[in-house]
């Protein structure tokens, strides 16, 4: 890995206290909420100017919702996966639609399917489902 790419890596383990690893050419990140938006920004300032997807995970024995998004650096073509937890009881994180146009999109899937807020997303209305749900389908 290039020296620019452990320092991107050294400054989201010391500055916002991640979690790091890597299996093959996947990049793995965990931060806790309050640095999720921040390492996010920090990466796409870095180069990550492509959002692959935006999603959760409903970790329903913990508790908790695993939200996490993946980036694209195309011209070291680096992938990483940036994930964090929020309580099920009360599920919103900052939207990272002001940092890529389509997370907006993405964003709005996982709010439908799995009652995720995401504070500053405009669109957060019905997308596939036609009549309102009390419990969202993938909780």
């Amino acid at each position: 890995m290039k020296e620019e790419i452990q320092a991107i890596f050294k400054y989201l383990q010391t500055q916002m206290k991640a979690e790091y690893s890597v299996d093959e050419n996947i990049n793995y990140v965990r931060v806790s909420k309050p640095n999720y938006f921040q390492a996010a920004e920090y990466l796409r300032n870095q180069g990550f100017q492509r959002l692959l997807t935006i999603s959760a995970v409903d970790w329903i024995e913990r508790g908790t919702f695993e939200i996490y998004f993946l980036v694209h650096k195309l011209h070291e073509d680096i992938y990483v996966k940036v994930a964090t937890e929020i309580p099920r009881d009360n599920p919103t994180i900052p939207s990272l639609s002001k940092l890529w146009l389509n997370a907006a999109m993405h964003e709005r899937e996982a709010w439908e399917l799995f009652g995720v807020s995401f504070e500053g997303n405009q669109i957060l209305k019905p997308l596939f489902l036609e009549d309102p749900v009390e419990i969202p389908p993938f909780r």
